[in-house]
């Protein structure tokens, strides 16, 4: 077997390795209660490192398995089983970037529920703005006590009045937050994020055709309209309406599979450029296995050459036919 098939099938055992993790934990989940419990997977503001990788890992329903599954070994296969540089193949490579495309849609929404709070704030400091006491009998109390007294009062009704006018973004809020959230669609979104930008600028992925467009546009279209990207889009009833996808966490999931496609693409630069700078003519570091054997076939030539003309200069008298 060659290295590149070797490598090769390196990536198709991690790839269906991760896909064992994710069946066996939804299999045993009861089984293994105290540590596979749904109580420990990530929450908005409630999660850590340990919680995050569970829940990448963490399936309720058959359902909900089997496609992220499907769709885990079909952009796998694309990008790491099927890629031209041995790079993309590690085992390393493979098992990190389920990691962190996990993570990283985790993380998306962790500042996606920032900006939420930070839009909740701009209500309240627009509401009170306008309640503020102009009157100059309030700036003469405040005068006198050498305090702000009066935005005190007027701060609390402002905030009272808002509470109750959108009370049930406030509730939508707290929902949002509270909720767990499971599954490995982040990673699958992440990896198709990483292939629209492999097909792009990497030279060792295939490119994409017109039906794989339609359905990336089409995906991407779906999850952004069913996500509260904004305060307003987040109303309770939406909430408690939708199909139970966090569709929000898609998109974050693959605009992180962008940026870390695009990291990886640049690591592989750097060390092919480095490995053909500082090794000369020795192993290239990230050379693809062709150009090993072309550069090996190369030196065998000229090995060969060589010893033709050495055979020539020790023997004058011979004439070649």
């Amino acid at each position: 077997m060659s290295r590149r098939s070797l490598s090769s099938a390196r990536a198709n055992t991690a790839l269906f390795l991760l896909i064992a993790i994710n069946t066996l934990i939804y299999a045993y989940r009861d089984t293994f209660r105290s540590r596979l419990n749904l109580r420990r997977t990530y929450r908005i503001h409630d999660g850590n490192f340990q919680s995050m990788l569970l829940s990448i890992f963490y399936h309720m329903e058959p359902t909900h398995l089997f496609l992220n599954m499907i769709a885990l070994h079909r952009y796998g296969s694309e990008l790491f089983v099927n890629s031209g540089s041995r790079k993309w193949q590690s085992v390393f490579v493979v098992i990190v970037s389920y990691v962190a495309c996990g993570i990283g849609a985790f993380l998306g929404i962790e500042l996606l529920s920032c900006f939420h709070e930070y839009q909740w704030e701009q209500k309240l400091s627009k509401a009170r703005y306008a309640s503020k006491c102009n009157h100059w009998l309030c700036d003469s109390l405040n005068d006198a006590l050498g305090d702000d007294v009066s935005s005190h009062f007027t701060n609390a009704w402002a905030d009272l009045t808002t509470y109750f006018r959108f009370a049930d973004l406030k509730m939508s809020m707290s929902y949002y937050n509270s909720v767990y959230r499971i599954g490995a669609s982040g990673v699958v979104y992440g990896w198709m994020g990483m292939r629209l930008v492999t097909s792009w600028l990497s030279p060792h992925h295939s490119r994409l055709h017109g039906l794989d467009y339609f359905f990336l546009i089409a995906t991407f279209a779906h999850d952004l309209k069913q996500s509260p990207l904004s305060l307003e889009d987040m109303r309770m009833s939406a909430l408690l309406e939708s199909d139970g996808v966090d569709h929000a966490a898609h998109i974050m999931g693959a605009i992180f599979g962008m940026l870390w496609g695009f990291a990886l693409i640049l690591w592989e630069k750097i060390t092919r450029w480095w490995g053909s700078t500082i090794g000369g003519t020795g192993r290239r570091l990230g050379a693809r296995w062709e150009d090993e054997q072309l550069l090996h076939q190369q030196q065998q030539q000229r090995r060969e050459n060589s010893t033709l003309l050495n055979s020539r200069g020790d023997h004058p008298d011979r004439i070649m036919l």
